[in-house]
């Protein structure tokens, strides 16, 4: 058994020593230096004219942001609602900041991306760009891929076989927020694909010539079901499709989405949605950069890929024949293997009124 100053020395030492530790620990603490939190070796920035509540274009391109940033660990910046008198800057900014890859997400930012030596890629090598879409015929700057302007003909050829199939009325109709190339050759597409079925139905295009005011996409609607007997809309105009949307539901009609599955926007009134994998695209440039092959196999170039096809039907589900449902199957693989032609039509104006 120890002895009184035999324990008395023993907690004398345990104490210097647990001195010791904590002075050692606190002059590592302050004098070894210190390392920066890691930076993210690739950054993406995706600048968008709308925001995720159109459960659509925009949506869909911030879902393939996300799945990205997840996914591969890129940092990623997202800037929504960008005016169109903003968007030079906003893709300037981002360049200037050493992003990895600005990707400029509407026909509307091919001004600022590919036309003119005043182009933002142009002034920024070192930085990668995607236009979604750009214009067929006009390759991009070589730091730039283009996602050339079919890239859903297909679905909306499929969408127009099943508006012709399931129309009450014989007058459908498709309205856009702008004529852009990409947009004429998918009102097109819907067009054949609705004559392909039905050659007695009419088929309207309205153009709104705005992308973010939901009130006249419901004025433009509501004048086509009331004064063109129309009973099925198709609408690629964003926010303005919000109001052909709700139009749709107040006065009985049905409505086709597009890009992402809009059911959740109308489920008693969405027959279904157009879709676009937007996330497939951009996984597919991202690993390019990843793996150093963009400049040889995307870089300057227009890249064809059709994205499209359509979603479920969900509470449409028991109002489809099961022959439409296996028309459109078969419709499908006779585009697939080129016995279906989807037509790729582009005119400067919208058509005039059937007669």
């Amino acid at each position: 058994m120890s002895s009184p100053a035999a324990a008395r020395s023993r907690t004398m030492w345990i104490a210097i020593i647990l001195v010791a530790i904590v002075v050692v620990g606190t002059l590592a603490y302050f004098l070894y230096p210190r390392q920066a939190p890691p930076v993210a070796e690739y950054r993406m920035a995706v600048v968008l004219g709308g925001d995720e509540t159109d459960a659509g274009w925009s949506s869909m391109a911030i879902a393939g942001a996300d799945s990205i940033r997840e996914k591969y660990k890129w940092q990623v910046d997202i800037s929504r609602n960008v005016p169109f008198p903003d968007q030079a800057r906003v893709l300037t900014d981002y360049a200037q900041r050493g992003y990895t890859l600005v990707w400029a997400h509407g026909g509307q930012f091919v001004g600022d991306t590919i036309f003119g030596d005043t182009a933002v890629p142009r002034r920024f090598n070192s930085t990668f760009f995607a236009q979604i879409p750009g214009p067929g015929q006009v390759p991009p700057p070589p730091n730039t891929v283009s996602l050339g302007p079919d890239f859903q003909v297909t679905g909306f050829y499929l969408a127009g076989v099943l508006a012709g199939r399931m129309t009450q009325t014989n007058a459908v109709a498709v309205v856009i927020g702008q004529w852009f190339e990409y947009l004429s050759m998918e009102f097109y597409a819907f067009e054949a694909g609705v004559e392909s079925v039905n050659a007695n139905a009419k088929v309207y295009a309205r153009v709104a010539g705005t992308w973010g005011d939901p009130s006249l996409g419901f004025q433009i609607a509501k004048t086509l079901i009331e004064t063109k007997n129309v009973d099925i809309l198709v609408h690629v105009a964003d926010a303005t499709g919000r109001g052909v949307i709700t139009a749709a539901e107040q006065l009985g009609a049905t409505v086709i989405g597009t890009v992402g599955d809009q059911a959740v926007l109308a489920p008693d009134a969405m027959m279904t949605s157009i879709m676009m994998d937007t996330p497939g695209f951009m996984e597919s440039v991202v690993l390019s950069i990843m793996n150093g092959t963009f400049l040889q196999t995307m870089g300057g170039r227009v890249v064809s890929r059709d994205l499209g096809f359509l979603a479920p039907f969900h509470r449409f589900e028991n109002q489809i024949p099961q022959a439409v449902k296996d028309l459109l199957v078969s419709v499908e693989a006779d585009i697939g293997d080129g016995t279906v032609a989807v037509p790729r039509t582009v005119t400067a104006e919208p058509p005039p009124d059937p007669p």
